[in-house]
C-alpha cells in the first residue's frame, strides 16, 4: 500500500479544509432530484450515487473524522444530520464477529443515533423497517415448538400496538372499553386486529410488513406468508443460538443493510404530500472510526457495496470511514491506488464517471472512493475552521408558519367547496362529453374516440360524430349509412348468437371523415358499398357462410390522425380477438402511409378500396389495394390521349403544389414519365391546393389555362374540391372554347355528383376512373341489386353513390375478407390467416370482384387492374370512352379492351 506520509506535504488545516469541500459537495441536496454535488453535465440516472469515502490515515490523524464531525455539528446556520462510530479495537483471543454480527451493532448504533433529537432539525429519521428486521432477529424461538409461529404472531401484535399507540395509551383505551357499550369493546377488539394482519398480508401500502414481502434477498415468498419468513429470520442474532445454519449469513447481513438504507430512502423520497422531505436539504453523514478487517468494520463497509450494486437505488447518505489500510480488503493495486487528499474533487469526479459501469459490473469495490490522508496531525478540536459547511434552508412553502397560513386559508375555503365540487364535477362531465364526441362516460365508445379540433378521431361501435358546418342534405346521407350499418352489426351479433358455428369476425373501415362536401359524398359512396357487401353475408343461412361486423373509424378528415387510430386498434384488439383487418383508407398522402405502417406492426391486414400511389404497397407488407396504380392510370391516359388525339403534341400537368399529397406528386411524375414516352412535350402548372389552408389558387390558374395550345391537353392531378375551383376559373376565361380537359382518378367523385357536374355544362371534360357506376343503380350486378334494395333513396339521389365507382371499389375489399374466411374453412379466423389467404389471391384463385378481376400474382397490388376513360359533357352523367382490364359482371356498356391498353401477363 502507500505510505501514509506520500505525496506533497499538507498541514492538517489544508487537509480538513479539502475534505469539508468534498464533505459540502457530498451533503448539498439539490432542489430536484438526487444528485449530489455540481458536476457538469451529471445525469438524473445511470451514474447517480454518494461514494463509500475511504479516508486511508497513519496514526497522527486518528482525530481526522472526529474533526469532521466537529464540522458537521457546527455547519451553518444548523447541524448536518449525522452519527459517529468507532470501532473497538479487537483484543487477544477475541474471535472475529461475523458478518450479521458485525453489521448488526454497527447499524442500530447507527440508527439510534440518527433518530436522535439533535438530527431532527430537518426532520426526524425513522427506521421502521430496519427495526422490525433487526427485532425478528432477536426473538429466541424453538424451531421445534409447533407453536412458534403463533408466539411470534403474538409477539408481533403486541409489539405494533405498543410502537404506534405506546403503553399509556394502551391503558386509556382499554380503561375507556371497560364502560363503553358492546359494540364498542367489540369494534375495539376486532379492527386492530384485522388491519394488523392486513399488514402481514401486504395489503396496506408503505408499511414495513409490505416491503420485508417484496425486497430481493432470501426469497421471502418461501414458504409464503409473512409469519412463515418472519420465523426463518429469528434468532439470528441471539447469543449462542444463531440462524447460520439455516439461512446464508451474507443474505442476512444484506437484508440488515438493505432495511437500513431503504429508510433512509424513503425518508428523502419526494412526492407532493411529504412536505417534510423538501425541508431536508442535505444529506445525512455516517462516520465510521477505526475500521478493520477483524472487528467488522470492513465487513460493513463490503455489504454496503454489494447492496448497492444489487439495488441499482439511490441512497441518501454520506458514509465515511477512517482506517490504515484501503478497504474492503487492505489491498492496493495500481487501479486502486487511494488518491490524495488534494484531489478530492477530481477523484470524485473519476469514480462518478466509472460508477455506472463497475455497479452493472457487480464489482466489489465499485462504490469505494479511497483518498489517501498526508501523515499529518490532526487532534479533534485543534482545527481551525478555515473551510465551514452551509445548509441551505428549507424552501419557503415546506416551513411550519407558511404551512400553518396554507391550512389557514383552506380553511376558510371550506364553504364554497361543495358548490365547487358540484361545478367541477358538471365541467368535467361536459369536458369529457366534449373530449370524447359527445359521448358519457358508460358509453364503451367514448374510450375509443376523442376529439381532436373538429375532428372525431378513434374507432366506434356506432355512427362517427361529425363537427363543423356541413350541407344537411349530404351529412343526413352519411348519417343515415351509417345508421345502416350500425343496424346491420346487431343483426350480425344476433345471428352469430343464433348459429355460433358460422364464421364470424369484426372489421374496421378506416378513412378520412369530414364535413367538407367532397369528404361527405366520398364516405357515403364507400360506405354504401359496405353496407351492401355485408347485407350480401346477412341475406345468407348456410353455417359455413361468414358473418362480419364493421366497426366505423375515423383518422380526420385528411388521414391526419391516422396513427391515433391504429394505437386505438391496437387496444381494442387485446380485448377483442375478433379483429381481423382494416379495409376502406383515404387520400394517398403521407399520413395515410404512416397509418398503415403502424397497422401492420400491430398486426393487422388492411385492404385499401382507392388508394393508388405507386409507393403506397411497400408501407407494409400486410397491405392490399383494390385499385390500380397511378403508374398504371398514367399509362392509360397517355395512350388513350395519343390514340384518341393524334394532332396533340403536349401534356401541361395541373398539379398541387403540397407534397404532403403524395397521390398528386406521384401521379404528376407518372403523367410526365407516360406522356414523354408517347412523345408528347411536358410542361407543369402547380397550383395552391384548399387543404393547405391558405385558399386556394386553382381559379387563378384555371384562367391561364386558357392560354393552352390547340395541340395540348391539360391533365389535372389533384384533388375534387380544387377540380371545381379550376373549372370555375376556366368558365371565367374561355368557357366558350375550354381546353381539352383530362382528369385523374379523383375527379370521379366531382363527376358523379349531379350539382357539382352540372355547374359548368359548357366545359366538357374526361377523367380515368376505377370502376364504372351506374345512373339510378340500374346495373344488373349483385351489388347494384342490393343497393336498389337496400338505399333506394341513394340509387335516385342527385349524388348517386355508386356512379363514381368507390362503392364497387370497398364492396370488393370487403368481399376480400370473405373470401379469405370462406377459404379458412376450420382454420380458426385470425388477422394472420387472413393476410396469409389475401396473398393467394391470383392466377387461377384471382376473384371476380365488383370492380373487375382482382389478381394480385405475387404482389399487393390488382395485376391488369381494370380502368377506364369516361367523359362528362354538357352536365350529362359520364359515358365510357375507353376501358383496359377485364371487368366482367358489366353487360349494359361497351367495356372492351381498347387496342392500345398497357397489359401486364398474369
Amino acid at each position: 500500500m502507500a505510505e501514509h506520509g506520500a505525496g506533497e506535504r499538507f498541514s492538517s488545516v489544508e487537509v480538513v479544509d479539502e475534505l469539508v469541500k468534498l464533505l459540502q459537495d457530498l451533503t448539498e441536496r439539490p432542489r430536484f432530484g438526487e444528485l449530489p454535488g455540481r458536476r457538469s453535465g451529471a445525469r438524473a440516472g445511470g451514474d447517480r450515487g454518494i461514494p463509500l469515502v475511504c479516508l486511508v490515515r497513519g496514526t497522527k490523524a486518528e482525530g481526522l473524522l472526529q474533526a469532521l464531525q466537529a464540522h458537521l455539528r457546527g455547519a451553518h446556520p444548523g447541524r448536518v444530520p449525522h452519527a459517529y462510530h468507532r470501532f473497538a479495537e479487537p483484543g487477544d483471543g477475541v474471535p472475529e464477529p461475523g458478518a450479521v454480527e458485525a453489521v448488526g451493532s454497527v447499524l442500530v448504533r447507527v440508527a439510534r443515533e440518527l433518530a436522535h433529537g439533535a438530527n431532527d432539525r430537518h426532520g426526524k429519521h425513522e427506521f421502521r423497517r430496519f427495526e422490525l428486521v433487526y427485532w425478528l432477529m432477536n426473538q429466541r424461538l424453538d424451531g421445534a415448538d409447533p407453536e412458534s409461529a403463533a408466539t411470534l404472531l403474538t409477539r408481533l401484535r403486541e409489539r405494533d400496538l405498543a410502537r404506534r399507540s405506546g403503553d399509556d395509551l394502551k391503558d386509556v383505551l382499554d380503561d375507556a372499553a371497560g364502560t363503553a357499550p358492546w359494540w364498542v369493546r367489540l369494534v375495539v377488539r376486532l379492527v386492530p386486529s384485522f388491519l394488523f394482519r392486513a399488514k402481514l398480508r401486504g395489503l396496506v401500502p408503505g408499511s414495513e410488513y409490505r416491503w420485508l414481502l417484496r425486497q430481493p434477498y432470501l426469497a421471502p415468498h418461501d414458504p409464503g406468508t409473512f409469519i412463515g419468513f418472519a420465523e426463518r429470520l429469528t434468532s439470528a442474532l441471539v447469543p449462542g443460538q444463531s440462524a447460520e445454519p439455516r439461512e446464508d449469513t451474507g443474505q442476512l447481513a444484506k437484508l440488515l443493510v438493505n432495511a437500513f438504507l431503504e429508510d433512509v430512502r424513503r425518508a428523502y423520497r419526494r412526492s407532493w404530500w411529504r412536505i417534510r422531505s423538501a425541508r431536508r436539504t442535505v444529506y445525512p453523514v455516517v462516520l465510521l472510526d477505526g475500521i478493520r478487517r477483524d472487528n467488522g468494520g470492513y465487513a460493513v463497509l463490503k455489504t454496503i457495496n454489494d447492496v448497492r450494486n444489487d439495488t441499482g437505488a439511490f441512497d441518501p447518505l454520506v458514509i465515511i470511514s477512517g482506517s490504515a489500510k484501503v478497504p474492503p480488503d487492505a489491498e492496493t493495486t495500481a487501479e486502486r491506488e487511494p488518491a490524495p487528499v488534494s484531489q478530492a474533487s477530481h477523484a470524485y469526479e473519476t469514480w462518478a464517471r466509472k460508477l455506472a459501469t463497475d455497479s452493472r459490473a457487480r464489482r466489489p469495490t465499485a462504490w469505494f472512493l479511497p483518498l489517501q490522508v498526508p501523515d499529518v496531525t490532526v487532534v479533534r478540536g485543534e482545527v481551525p475552521p478555515t473551510a465551514t459547511l452551509s445548509v441551505r434552508q428549507p424552501p419557503v412553502w415546506s416551513r411550519t408558519p407558511v404551512l400553518a397560513v396554507v391550512v389557514l386559508l383552506l380553511l376558510a375555503s371550506v364553504a364554497t367547496v361543495g358548490y365547487r365540487h358540484v361545478r367541477d364535477v358538471v365541467t368535467a362531465d361536459e369536458r369529457w362529453r366534449s373530449e370524447h364526441c359527445g359521448l358519457a362516460r358508460d358509453n364503451p365508445d367514448a374510450h375509443t374516440v376523442r376529439r381532436i379540433g373538429d375532428d372525431c378521431v378513434g374507432v366506434t361501435t356506432g355512427p362517427v360524430p361529425l363537427f363543423g358546418p356541413a350541407d344537411d342534405e349530404d351529412l343526413r346521407r352519411f348519417n343515415n349509412v351509417q345508421d345502416l350499418i350500425v343496424r346491420q352489426n346487431r343483426e350480425v351479433r344476433a345471428a352469430h348468437e343464433r348459429d355460433p358455428n358460422r364464421p364470424y369476425a369484426t372489421v374496421v373501415y378506416v378513412s378520412a371523415m369530414g364535413t367538407g362536401r367532397d369528404v361527405l359524398t366520398s364516405n357515403t359512396a364507400r360506405l354504401v358499398g359496405v353496407a351492401a357487401r355485408q347485407a350480401r353475408l346477412l341475406e345468407r343461412t348456410d353455417s359455413d357462410e361468414p358473418l362480419i361486423r364493421v366497426l366505423l373509424g375515423n383518422a380526420g378528415s385528411t388521414m391526419q390522425h391516422g396513427r391515433v387510430v391504429a394505437e386505438v386498434l391496437r387496444t381494442v384488439l387485446e380485448r377483442d380477438k375478433t379483429v381481423i383487418g382494416v379495409l376502406g383508407m383515404a387520400l394517398s398522402s403521407k399520413p395515410t402511409r404512416d397509418t398503415i405502417t403502424v397497422l401492420g406492426e400491430v398486426g393487422l391486414p388492411v385492404v385499401a378500396a382507392t388508394l393508388s400511389d405507386d409507393a403506397m404497397p411497400t408501407a407494409s407488407r400486410m397491405y392490399f389495394q383494390i385499385s390500380p396504380t397511378n403508374d398504371r392510370q398514367a399509362q392509360v391516359a397517355a395512350r388513350h390521349v395519343r390514340s384518341a388525339y393524334p394532332g396533340k403534341r403536349g401534356v401541361v400537368i395541373v398539379h398541387s403544389s403540397d407534397e404532403e399529397d403524395s397521390y398528386a406528386a406521384n401521379l404528376r411524375l407518372d403523367v410526365a414519365l407516360r406522356f414523354g414516352e408517347q412523345g408528347l412535350r411536358v410542361r407543369e402548372e402547380p397550383y395552391r391546393p384548399v387543404s393547405v389552408g391558405q385558399g386556394s389558387d386553382a381559379r387563378r390558374l384555371g384562367q391561364g389555362l386558357c392560354d393552352v395550345g390547340d395541340d395540348e391537353v391539360v391533365f389535372f392531378a389533384g384533388r375534387p374540391a380544387d377540380f371545381g375551383k379550376l373549372m370555375d376559373g376556366v368558365s371565367a376565361g374561355c368557357k366558350s372554347d375550354p381546353p381539352m380537359l383530362l382528369a385523374g382518378d379523383d375527379v370521379a367523385r366531382y363527376a358523379a355528383d349531379d350539382t357539382l357536374r352540372g355547374q359548368h355544362p359548357e366545359i366538357p371534360f374526361e377523367y380515368v376512373s376505377f370502376a364504372i357506376g351506374a345512373q339510378g343503380c340500374a346495373a344488373a350486378t349483385e351489388m347494384h341489386q342490393t343497393l336498389r334494395e337496400l338505399v333506394p333513396e341513394e340509387c335516385e339521389g342527385d349524388a348517386n353513390p355508386s356512379l363514381d365507382g368507390h362503392a364497387a371499389l370497398t364492396y370488393d375489399a370487403l368481399y376480400l375478407f370473405v373470401h379469405a374466411m370462406i377459404q379458412l374453412g376450420d382454420i380458426p379466423v385470425s388477422p394472420g390467416h387472413i393476410w396469409k389467404e389475401m396473398s393467394d389471391i391470383g392466377g387461377a384463385r384471382a376473384l371476380s370482384g365488383e370492380s373487375g378481376v382482382i389478381d394480385f400474382g405475387d404482389g399487393q397490388v390488382p395485376i391488369d387492374k381494370f380502368l377506364a376513360v369516361l367523359r362528362v359533357a354538357d352536365g350529362k352523367p359520364p359515358t365510357v370512352l375507353a376501358s383496359c382490364g377485364d371487368y366482367p359482371n358489366r353487360h349494359d356498356v361497351d367495356l372492351r379492351r381498347a387496342p392500345w391498353c398497357p397489359t401486364t401477363p398474369r
